[in-house]
């Protein structure tokens, strides 16, 4: 025995859509709608209901109006992605590189001062450009044996300035050796020896 399943014939969407479209009853939902509204109308202020005429069908407008803008986001992605952007390029070669770094590294980072008749330590430091904070905060932590009151004549003061030009160390040579003070990452200073 055959026995064939009869095929359902296609039929078109479209079709069914005009099909469903014709068939509703458009005055009921209309008289349906409107009496919901209407009440809600009715209660809003003569004033309101004329801005509300004249508002609604402009934003509808200017809904259905496509923007002049001119440029989609994709156009602007694009249109910045084949722009030119141009970039700093390091084009000093590294030979030139180390001898700038070994000039920079014979250059004196220290510098000399000998003690002459009549000198302090404030008078020095005023000579050198440095500030009397940094004084006052050396003479702090100075010690018992005071290496920074009691300079002498002939003694050697060493300093080494930090790349901005303030003090970074300072070195008091003595008979019994050298006293060092030296700046503190918070900005201080403390004492070796």
């Amino acid at each position: 025995m055959n026995r064939r399943r009869k095929k359902r014939q296609q039929q078109d969407p479209l079709e069914s859509v005009k099909k469903q479209f014709h068939a509703f009853d458009w005055r009921v939902a209309f008289t349906s709608v409107r009496n919901r509204v209407e009440p809600v109308w009715m209660r809003l202020p003569q004033l309101h209901r004329r801005i509300l005429m004249v508002l609604v069908p402009v934003v509808l407008i200017l809904l259905l109006l496509p923007s002049g803008g001119g440029t989609t986001p994709e156009t602007s992605v694009q249109s910045a992605s084949t722009s030119r952007i141009e970039i700093p390029i390091n084009t000093q070669s590294l030979s030139s590189r180390e001898q700038a770094s070994t000039a920079q590294a014979t250059e004196p980072a220290w510098q000399d001062y000998t003690v002459k008749q009549g000198d302090t330590l404030a008078k020095i430091f005023r000579n050198q450009g440095f500030p009397m904070a940094d004084l006052n905060t050396l003479v702090r932590i100075e010690g018992d044996d005071q290496p920074l009151s009691r300079l002498r004549q002939g003694q050697l003061v060493r300093f080494k300035r930090t790349p901005e030009g303030a003090l970074d160390i300072i070195q008091l040579d003595s008979p019994q050796g050298a006293v060092i003070f030296f700046r503190l990452s918070d900005g201080g200073f403390g004492r070796s020896k």
